[in-house]
Parts: C-alpha cells; structure tokens; sequence
C-alpha cells in the first residue's frame, strides 16, 4: 500500500469530528474511505473515483463496509488494499467514543473543553491541525484538494469545505 493522503475537519465546539478523509491513487484513479456526521448518525464509505486523472469524464462509486468484498469494483486486491487503509487510518488518527481505552482521550477532550461525539479525532493529533477557521483542518504532505472538491458536491456528509470552486 503506498502513502495516504489525509484530510480532516473537527469542529472544537459543540459538533468534534466533522469529516476524515483518506485515499490513495494510481495513474488514472482514486480510492479511499471517509467519514462524518449525516442526520445525526455517521457515514462511513469507501469510494472510488476512476479516471480522475485522464481526459474522460470521471466516474464516482461508493460502498459501505458490508459491501466492500461484493463486487462493487472489479479490483478484489483493491478492496483488501480499502479495507487496510482503512484501519491504519482510524487507529492514527481516530477513536470511538465507547473504546475500552477511550477515558484518557475524553477526559483530554473534556479538560481543553474541546467537542467530541461518537468517532473523535485523537486528542494528540489536534496539534497538526490549522486552527484559523472555525472548523479546524488537517491536509497531509500531498493532499490534492481537488479530490475533496469531487467528493463534497457527491458525499452524503454534511460537512462542505470553505471554499469548493
């Protein structure tokens, strides 16, 4: 698996995690998983984004966890490639409200007087992020900020970036 490219957005007061985004890409495509709030629950999805990067239009899928190994997308060895990016993601970056050892995170959370909701972003990861807007974000080394573009007019996260051209 190559290096992921990361994007998150955390609201500090009153939402927390407003969206997390990782993907990989191959010469012509991108595919990854994101999460965040929709109608008080949460999304997860794993997508991919074919022929972002040549000249035909590009075409967008979308699965849920259930449906990652039903054939969604032709690439059996992709969606093993999703799955594990997937996990390396949430155990760098995110925590669940009712992990066994969620506490310490919570109470970090609770003494900076800092949002958090069922998924939360880890208390020690909070320092990367720029704080210049209300919604606090994290673009890692190489994050192509047209994929988030693409991905907010098709998400069904309510969270929208600042600015999408």
């Amino acid at each position: 698996m190559g290096q992921p490219r990361v994007f998150l957005a955390y609201a500090p007061r009153g939402i927390g995690l407003r969206c997390a985004l990782a993907y990989l890409s191959s010469p012509r495509d991108v595919y990854g998983w994101f999460t965040g709030p929709v109608n008080g629950g949460h999304a997860s999805l794993y997508f991919v984004i074919e022929d972002l990067y040549s000249k035909g239009a590009p075409r967008y899928a979308a699965a849920r966890t259930l449906d990652l190994h039903s054939g969604w997308i032709l690439d059996q060895a992709r969606s093993h490639e999703l799955a594990a990016l997937q996990e390396a993601f949430v155990g760098e970056w995110l925590f669940h409200r009712d992990d066994p050892d969620a506490t310490g995170e919570l109470g970090a959370f609770a003494h900076a007087q800092l949002a958090t909701d069922e998924l939360n972003v880890r208390y020690d990861k909070l320092g990367r992020f720029s704080k210049l807007q209300p919604n606090w974000t994290y673009y890692s080394k190489d994050f192509e900020r047209p994929v988030l573009n693409f991905l907010a007019k098709r998400w069904p996260l309510e969270y929208r970036p600042e600015r999408v051209p």
